[in-house]
């Protein structure tokens, strides 16, 4: 897999003002570069992308851009953020009734987000390269995005046993992950990925379902399992 470019600039000699710190003006210019980024991520893809190119298309000096972000590797990474952020917080901002199966609404999340990926596979391509990254800005906003995969599925799986979540979420993570690289790498499409990671959720939430409806007929199942 090719590296991204990386443009040289005095970026250590002052850390990034901290997002909780900056104005409203200041914000604004950051989210400029923000969806600047995923224009031409979305477009081009990450190995042709030149700082120039965000600060001419954004408006923002290329002093101001350092300003916000320490490298352009951190401002992919937060742009990669964002863009993820943009598939939980629908999910996030639904209201969950416990009673409801969770099997039709993980599916249906899990389609969106493949969708998104198979839109722009170039979103594909970064988050195997941020994923990667040994940068310490770069990891502080992966695990950002990766909080907040986990937050929407914990949302989804309201409805049953609460110790398995984790487990459901590692395994699907790791599933979904693996059918996005082949997306975007031309070895599978759309569909064979939908119908594996469909495959996947239906074995770990039809047991799940299985052992919550065990565990309601005989509270003592669990605790002597």
């Amino acid at each position: 897999m090719r590296g991204i470019t990386v443009d040289v600039a005095d970026a250590d000699s002052q850390a990034p003002l901290p997002v909780g710190l900056m104005t409203s003006s200041q914000l604004a210019r950051r989210a400029r570069l923000i969806e600047t980024v995923i224009q031409l991520v979305a477009k081009s893809g990450t190995t042709a992308i030149q700082m120039r190119d965000v600060t001419d298309r954004s408006g923002v000096a290329l002093g101001t851009v350092y300003r916000y972000f320490r490298s352009k590797d951190h401002l992919l990474a937060a742009a990669l953020t964002e863009w993820q952020g943009k598939l939980t917080r629908r999910v996030l901002s639904s209201n969950r009734d416990e009673n409801e199966d969770s099997l039709p609404l993980v599916k249906d999340f899990l389609r969106r987000v493949l969708q998104a990926f198979d839109r722009a596979p170039g979103m594909a391509v970064l988050m195997m390269q941020m994923t990667a990254s040994s940068d310490p800005d770069v990891q502080q906003l992966t695990d950002q995005s990766g909080s907040g995969f986990d937050a929407a599925f914990d949302h989804l799986l309201a409805a049953g046993p609460r110790d398995d979540v984790s487990y459901i979420r590692l395994a699907i993570g790791c599933v979904l992950v693996d059918a996005v690289n082949r997306m975007s790498n031309g070895r599978a499409t759309f569909q064979e990925v939908r119908g594996q990671v469909d495959g996947v959720a239906d074995i770990l939430l039809s047991t799940r379902a299985r052992r919550s409806g065990s565990s309601r007929k005989d509270p003592s199942a669990r605790a002597s399992a």
